[in-house]
């Protein structure tokens, strides 16, 4: 592959247009060539990124350069939206279509074509630099996801008020800001009824969502402390101050450290139990089963009431 290129790509973070190519004076039998060799992926026209970091990268990574990509391709794009630039922003992805990069521009009228869809809420929204492309700031962005997915909206915005991207009063101004220009009003109602920046992952933002749509009155992130006043254990959620509900994602128990990490859980739910909590974990396979969840945990409140 030609050095100017490589360099190139690298400096963009693993992605190139073929416009940049052609600048350079690279023919498109070169480009491809390298294509048909896999040294670079095709995203969509116009639009490439290097195979070696396409192929060692997730879903959600795969997303961030795609968008990255079709960005590059279109200097006429003013910049990223919706779950496109929650991506940018390496923020959690739920429920999107990633498939699909959504980006601002001085138009009149919502387009799409060929996985691109084109808005007008340029004039609207608040940019930032990500990388050298221009993205909603993080409080616009989980406002536009949120007015197209609930779940999209509460899992990324938690993530952003947690990590101090932005905070839960951003958030509000900007739905106040954008929303009549939304069509998911009512959507974005929710996502605000519901954002929580205690939650410590994508699955704790999940379980409160299932928890409260059960109809389960549920505290986040309790303190739990022994007859002493020692802190025991800070639980993900608390139903009627009675059955602690932990989400368990089973990553924390891979590799090196797995055995030792499921030994002070096991402790640590010992000493629970020990107070008089019941203790209820569930996984990803049991958030989209609720009324199995709800079963449970209504024989742990049985159990506690006996």
């Amino acid at each position: 592959m030609d050095s100017q290129a490589m360099a190139l790509m690298t400096a963009q973070g693993g992605v190139l247009a073929a416009a940049q190519l052609r600048a350079l004076g690279i023919p498109s039998g070169d480009v491809r060539g390298w294509v048909r060799h896999e040294e670079i992926v095709r995203v969509r026209r116009g639009a490439f990124v290097d195979a070696g970091a396409w192929a060692g990268a997730n879903v959600d990574e795969r997303y961030r350069l795609r968008v990255m990509a079709v960005m590059r391709s279109r200097e006429a794009l003013e910049a990223a939206s919706h779950h496109s630039a929650l991506a940018l922003h390496r923020l959690p992805l739920w429920h999107v279509d990633r498939e699909l990069v959504v980006v601002t521009a001085d138009v009149e009228e919502s387009t799409t074509t060929s996985g691109l869809r084109v808005t007008p809420l340029r004039r609207l929204v608040s940019a930032t630099d990500v990388e050298g492309l221009s993205a909603l700031c993080p409080a616009d962005a989980v406002v536009t996801a949120g007015s197209v997915c609930v779940e999209a909206g509460v899992v990324t915005g938690d993530a952003a008020i947690h990590e101090g991207r932005c905070s839960l009063d951003q958030v509000r101004d900007s739905a106040r800001r954008l929303g009549p220009t939304l069509r998911g009003r009512a959507r974005l109602r929710r996502v605000l009824a519901n954002l929580d920046g205690r939650a410590e992952s994508p699955g704790e933002s999940r379980t409160r969502l299932v928890l409260t749509a059960l109809g389960l009155p549920v505290e986040s992130q309790v303190v739990v402390r022994d007859e002493r006043g020692t802190v025991v254990a800070r639980v993900d959620f608390m139903v009627l101050g009675r059955v602690v509900v932990e989400f368990d994602g089973a990553v924390k128990y891979a590799g090196d450290g797995g055995t030792a990490a499921l030994v002070a859980e096991k402790a640590r739910e010992d000493r629970l139990r020990a107070l008089g909590y019941e203790v209820v974990r569930i996984t990803w396979d049991e958030l989209a089963r609720p009324e199995l969840l709800l079963d449970r945990i209504r024989a742990a409140l049985a159990r506690r009431a006996a």
